[in-house]
């Protein structure tokens, strides 16, 4: 298994510019030319389903299959709201054990439970814990990226889609949004207790991909 860290993310680097969708896809294709691989399953979460169907339609019967994370075929423009809510909340930690004390003051998470999900979304760089993300990248992403329809590039996948959809009402999928995915057979999965969290350690979603690949391969 291969897990790409987009630009702006994890231990990928923060250019000044280069946050289009093509961007983002070229950035994929390096990664697969550079690895030797040819075809390959996707797994994405969020935006991160538009950057593959993106490259899915630059490079058509590349992507094998597709699960999909709780996110529409449909890439929309950032919000400047929701820029802005990011970078002001941005903080950084000094410790693990800091980290956890700020998120038990306001939410109730055991420490067996924190240690299984520190790593999805933070990252520790020179002894200070940072998010996964750069501070300046929803800024980046408001001023480079704009809406764009790919529901075309699921003519590009060969194999079979797996949907995640949250059950709860932050879910980003909609039934418009499913009936775009149902145009090309996909097996849709609600993921109980989950909104748009859906690839969060939960029991049920590993025993649906590991069905998806025992199917697949």
């Amino acid at each position: 298994m291969v897990a790409i860290d987009i630009r702006g993310c994890g231990e990928s680097g923060m250019p000044e510019n280069g946050f289009t969708l093509e961007h983002m896809a070229t950035d994929i294709e390096a990664v697969m030319k550079n690895l030797g691989i040819n075809k390959a399953h996707f797994i994405a979460h969020s935006r991160g389903v538009s950057y593959v169907l993106k490259y899915a339609s630059l490079n058509p019967n590349i992507v094998q299959g597709f699960v999909v994370g709780d996110f529409q075929a449909h890439h929309p423009k950032v919000k400047e709201e929701w820029a802005k809510k990011l970078t002001d909340s941005y903080e950084t930690y000094e410790t693990w054990d800091h980290l956890y004390a700020t998120i038990t003051a306001v939410q109730e998470l055991s420490r067996k439970e924190f240690e299984i999900k520190k790593d999805t979304f933070y990252i520790e760089k020179d002894s200070i814990i940072y998010k996964r993300f750069a501070k300046e990248l929803p800024m980046r992403l408001l001023n480079e990226l704009e809406d764009c329809d790919l529901s075309p590039a699921l003519n590009n996948i060969e194999g079979q889609l797996l949907i995640l959809k949250g059950a709860e009402n932050s879910s980003f999928l909609n039934d418009d949004h499913l009936r775009e995915y149902q145009k090309h057979n996909p097996k849709v999965i609600i993921v109980n207790q989950a909104g748009h969290d859906v690839l969060e350690p939960r029991e049920q979603v590993k025993n649906e991909i590991i069905n998806y690949f025992n199917q697949a391969l």
